[in-house]
């Protein structure tokens, strides 16, 4: 515990994360109906969340990444990098938009999928995924039906991400995934990342 205390004056940020986890088991408690899939009926969300987000199996870049991280991010964001990289790996992009200083984030999405062109920059036209770290209505211009937009620091801007005219949307409570692809019935689920 006295290991913990000492990293949050550190990096107060992800203790505080930790720390509500340990101090308010409430809230794993009420997400925990929502894990593997449970009570998920459309064939697409469930290989979703089964596939991707619950892969359990080491990939084949995950060593070589995490060796290059610092310490701080490797306590603090390795478990999400990996699912951008699942996701990426799953999806196969040929476009991605990403803030400027997500190079943790770059070096992970390109890993699971290396023929995507990269952009910090919205382009003309549509684009295939977009990382976003805070609400942006701009992205909703380039976003088509085939778009996947994921949004970082969800539990701060959840109602933004509950707005969005997305047909399925995962909420993870730190990460917000949306597809918009007209085919698939619209559904929000909670998922227990």
């Amino acid at each position: 515990m006295s290991l913990l205390l000492e990293s949050y004056k550190k990096y107060p940020y992800f203790c505080g994360q930790v720390m509500q986890k340990v101090t308010n088991p409430l809230v794993w408690m009420a997400r925990f109906r929502h894990r593997r899939g449970y009570g998920v009926h459309s064939p697409f969300a469930f290989r979703f969340i089964t596939d991707v987000i619950y892969e359990h199996h080491p990939y084949y870049a995950y060593r070589e990444l995490d060796r290059m991280l610092p310490l701080a991010w490797r306590l603090r964001r390795r478990r999400g990098l990996h699912l951008l990289l699942r996701i990426a790996n799953h999806l196969q992009p040929d476009t991605i938009v990403l803030p400027r200083n997500a190079w943790w984030e770059k070096r992970y999405l390109h890993s699971g999928c290396q023929c995507a062109k990269f952009l910090c920059q919205w382009p003309i036209g549509e684009v295939d995924m977009c990382l976003l770290s805070e609400p942006s209505d701009e992205a909703l211009h380039h976003i088509g039906q085939h778009s996947v937009l994921l949004l970082d620091n969800l539990h701060c801007h959840r109602e933004w991400f509950r707005d969005l005219p997305s047909v399925v949307s995962f909420d993870l409570y730190d990460l917000g995934i949306a597809f918009f692809d007209k085919q698939y019935n619209k559904q929000y689920y909670i998922v227990n990342f």
